[in-house]
């Protein structure tokens, strides 16, 4: 029987021998993943490491198999990817007649383990910003993590733990402010910062202080934005705690000026009157028992205002709101008598806005007076056109006047009429003469102008045509409809028939209580002046009261009393 016996060396099993083994480890396992794995034929006994291109290579190669030469390479203890990231040696195979191969290089590359979390290079911050700023950038935080590898040694976020505070921070680590800061309201801000990498390990808290600087701006401090005052509630004291701040201006200051004034806004009219009633302020007022008041208190024998729109709010008085056509109520006529002669009075309270979409030439009624059924004509009206206020008043046909023109309508252009805010409007009807008072006030444009006059020819004489009367809208004869109607808001609308209304009761309706009262002479300093001025003819109004002026205010200010 013959033997047969294998010779020659080794010959490892690659496709391309110039390229070599290339494996992965882990810092945490010590077997390298080869591709492809070690294998030389025939007849190995051994593979060894035979040069060691870069100093040490912690690495043995283990026979798996003798038959097909399959080999593992291991590592002799875990590797450090943060000390060295890669090793390129050469390896050997050893036939078992002890003839080597050709030598085969080996590229083992470490692959990092995120075990070390991120670490700000400070222990803490501190910075100083002026208040009143909002900064691009207040301060950079800077993180730095061990692992070696951009996926767990980059730092990928930063994150504020500090929760409702006016502050940002973004993945470069860039702090900013969301709001301009106050000293009054914090000196200082104290933030708590993490940081991740980027396979999200997160960093110890870091602090970070931001100081705020105050920053002296010249004038008043210690002035509230609004002050909460209720009708009859005595003296109240208005800035207790201001001061002028002259932040050591360079300068000699010779002069100092300083204006108060006491407006009001409400629902209502405003100031003490909401506190009562139309009725309660008219008796208050001494308005004559005789007007008729056309948009009253919901009760018995008043069911034309069941269908409005109303809100009574926190004031005494009914308000009624107003939405177009659909809104309008009719007056019975046992409530007024449609012949107004030649002398009336018609006032009401009055809240309305422009509506910038609506064509100028649309009429909004506050009161009508038309044909009931069959014409449309219009006997008497107050509405409102392009923010002006009209009067519309057509005479009936009389044997005397048939070929005379005379008077039908008077057009008065005021701001009011379309600022969105109450005003009470009182027209005085005595013929030929027409008088508008707005907020107790005869109404004088500012220009000196009359209001505009246009005259008309008399109605024509008709047979079994009655008159409705309606506010709110205007009653559309031939159509049984509402047209004309006002979006808006009305209270206190009433009719005082062959009488005028005395303006002094105009102006108390119209009056407010409450007013600034002004310190005692004897608390002024030398320098110092006072000067004072309640408003439109000598009277406290509604819209502007207690106007004060002064050469130089600082321990006066305090004790000023509301």
């Amino acid at each position: 029987m013959t033997s047969f016996f294998f010779t020659g060396a080794p010959v490892f099993d690659l496709v391309r021998p110039s390229e070599g083994y290339h494996g992965l480890v882990s810092e945490d396992d010590t077997v390298v993943e080869l591709e492809p794995p070690i294998r030389a034929t025939p007849n190995v006994c051994s593979y060894r490491i035979v040069n060691k291109h870069h100093g040490e290579a912690p690495f043995v190669i283990r026979l798996r198999d003798a038959v097909t030469g399959k080999a593992e390479l291991l590592t002799k203890r875990p590797l450090n990817c943060e000390k060295r990231k890669n090793y390129k040696f050469d390896i050997t195979a050893m036939s078992c007649d002890g003839i080597e191969s050709r030598n085969i290089t080996v590229h083992v590359k470490v692959n990092d383990v995120n075990e070390f979390a991120p670490v700000f290079v400070e222990p803490s911050y501190v910075v100083g910003v002026d208040e009143g700023r909002l900064y691009d950038e207040i301060l950079t935080l800077q993180a730095d993590d061990q692992d070696c590898s951009p996926k767990f040694g980059d730092i990928c976020r930063y994150e504020l733990l500090t929760r409702e505070q006016p502050f940002s921070i973004d993945s470069e680590g860039v702090v900013r402010n969301t709001e301009p800061l106050d000293y009054e309201k914090s000196h200082n801000h104290i933030l708590s910062v993490v940081a991740y990498d980027c396979g999200m390990k997160r960093s110890q808290p870091v602090m970070v202080t931001i100081k705020v600087n105050r920053v002296c701006h010249l004038g008043w401090k210690g002035i509230g934005d609004q002050i909460e005052y209720s009708p009859g509630s005595g003296r109240q004291e208005l800035f207790p705690t201001a001061s002028l701040e002259l932040c050591n201006v360079p300068c000699r200051v010779e002069r100092v000026q300083a204006r108060i004034g006491l407006t009001t806004s409400h629902i209502g009219k405003g100031c003490d009157r909401d506190t009562y009633s139309v009725a309660a302020q008219r008796k208050i007022c001494g308005a004559s028992s005789s007007s008729v008041e056309l948009l009253p208190a919901p009760g018995a024998g008043k069911d034309w205002i069941a269908g409005l729109h109303s809100d009574e709010g926190h004031e005494g008085d009914l308000i009624y709101e107003f939405e177009g056509d659909s809104s309008g109520a009719v007056i019975p006529d046992s409530v007024l008598n449609h012949n107004l002669t030649n002398t009336f009075t018609i006032s009401t309270w009055l809240k309305h806005k422009s509506h910038p979409n609506s064509d100028k030439h649309t009429k909004e009624h506050i009161l009508c007076n038309a044909d009931d059924h069959k014409m449309n004509r219009h006997h008497m009206s107050l509405f409102i056109r392009n923010c002006r206020l009209i009067l519309l008043l057509r005479r009936d046909y009389t044997e005397a006047n048939l070929n005379t023109f005379q008077p039908a309508e008077w057009r008065w252009k005021l701001p009011q009429v379309c600022d969105n805010e109450w005003h009470h409007y009182s027209v005085y009807v005595k013929m030929p003469e027409v008088t508008l008072y707005v907020d107790g006030h005869i109404f004088r444009p500012e220009n000196g102008e009359s209001p505009e006059v246009i005259d008309d020819w008399p109605l024509h004489p008709t047979r079994g045509i009655n008159t409705t009367t309606t506010v709110g809208a205007c009653w559309q004869g031939s159509e049984s409809s509402m047209k004309h109607g006002l979006t808006g808001y009305l209270a206190g609308l009433s009719v005082l028939v062959g009488g005028l209304e005395s303006p002094h009761v105009l102006s108390c309706l119209t009056r407010c209580q409450e007013a600034l009262d002004t310190p005692a002479m004897e608390l002024l300093q030398p320098s110092m002046e006072l000067l004072t001025n309640n408003g439109k003819d000598g009277m406290c109004t509604k819209r502007m009261q207690g106007i004060e002026r002064m050469k130089y205010i600082d321990s006066w200010w305090r004790p000023l009393m509301l």
